[in-house]
């Protein structure tokens, strides 16, 4: 049961991200696509399982359900990185005096 809810989460959390203005426009393009990749194993994995509600280990399962998160995982890390740096220089020039934006 923790599986798919952690990736249901982590779906939405990849999919505000991508939709906000805190990040740059590559990491915005990065979580768009691993989102889309996220959702097409997720659907590939509905149309094969032979026990849907629940969760199946066997064939394309261990793909979807583990793998699928990782990757969504990363690309989170990997936006969050960007929207820090991103955040620092007009954080510093803010504190030194310099020009506001």
């Amino acid at each position: 049961m923790l599986p798919p809810l952690l990736t249901y989460a982590l779906l939405l959390a990849t999919g505000c991200l991508a939709m906000s203005e805190a990040v740059s426009g590559r990491a915005r393009a990065l979580l768009a696509a691993v989102g889309a990749i996220q959702v097409v194993l997720l659907v590939q994995w509905t149309l094969r399982a032979d026990c849907l509600g629940a969760w199946c280990a066997d064939g394309g399962g261990l793909l979807t359900w583990w793998l699928g998160p990782a990757l969504l995982v990363l690309a989170l890390g990997i936006a969050a990185v960007d929207g820090v740096r991103r955040r620092r220089p007009a954080e510093a020039s803010a504190r030194s005096g310099g020009p506001h934006r």
